[in-house]
C-alpha cells in the first residue's frame, strides 16, 4: 500500500490544525514536569524525508535547543542545519507547545514555530518562499510523543517539502 506525499501532507495538516484548535482551548496541565520557571529541550535530527524526489538532495541534520516557559508553554529556539542542498543554514524561532490535547493519547503533544531561516543561498534561494538575501520566514508545526524521563520523538513538518524526525532530550 503506498501513501501518495499530498495525501498524506494533507493528513498531518489537518491533524496539527485540529490538534492546535483543540490545544487551544484545552488546559496545559498534562505538562512535562520543570524544577523552575523554565525547561530546556535538545533536539537532534538524524533525518529528514523529501516529499519529492531530486537528485540535488543531501541528507539533512539539525541541533536545536529551546526553552520553554513552565507557566504558558511559550518558548524560543535556534536549530541549526544543513539545508536538503548542503548548505549550512539556521532557524531562529518562537513558538508554542500544547500538551494534554487528546485524552485518549496524553503522550501526545502538539507545537508550532515561527521565525527567520537562514541559509538558502544560489543557486537555492528560490526553494523556500519569500527569500531574501538568505533570510525567508517559516511556520513549522509539528507532533510529539512523549516517552518519560525527558525523552521524546518529534515529528516537523517542512511546508509541502518533507518532513524532519527528531529525538528530543527536556531538562
Amino acid at each position: 500500500m503506498s501513501v501518495q506525499p499530498q495525501r498524506l501532507l494533507q493528513q498531518v495538516f489537518c491533524c496539527a490544525l485540529l490538534g492546535l484548535a483543540g490545544g487551544a482551548m484545552a488546559q496545559t496541565t498534562d505538562a512535562p514536569a520543570a524544577d523552575g520557571p523554565y525547561r530546556w529541550r535538545v533536539e537532534l535530527s538524524p533525518h529528514t524525508t523529501h516529499f519529492s524526489y531530486n537528485a540535488e538532495h543531501r541528507p539533512v541534520h539539525l541541533i536545536g535547543l529551546e526553552r520553554e516557559s513552565t507557566a504558558d508553554n511559550t518558548f524560543y529556539g535556534l536549530a541549526l542545519f544543513s539545508n536538503s542542498f548542503g548548505q549550512d543554514s539556521g532557524y531562529l524561532y518562537l513558538g508554542k507547545s500544547y500538551y494534554g490535547v487528546f485524552d485518549s493519547l496524553p503522550k501526545v503533544y502538539l507545537k508550532w514555530s515561527a521565525g527567520i531561516i537562514y541559509g538558502y543561498k544560489p543557486p537555492y534561494e528560490n526553494k523556500v518562499p519569500l527569500n531574501y538575501k538568505g533570510f525567508s520566514p517559516g511556520l513549522i508545526p509539528g507532533i510529539g510523543w512523549r516517552f518519560g524521563s525527558g525523552w521524546n520523538a518529534q515529528v516537523d513538518m517542512l511546508g509541502t517539502a518533507g518532513l524532519t524526525y527528531s529525538l528530543v532530550k527536556e531538562f
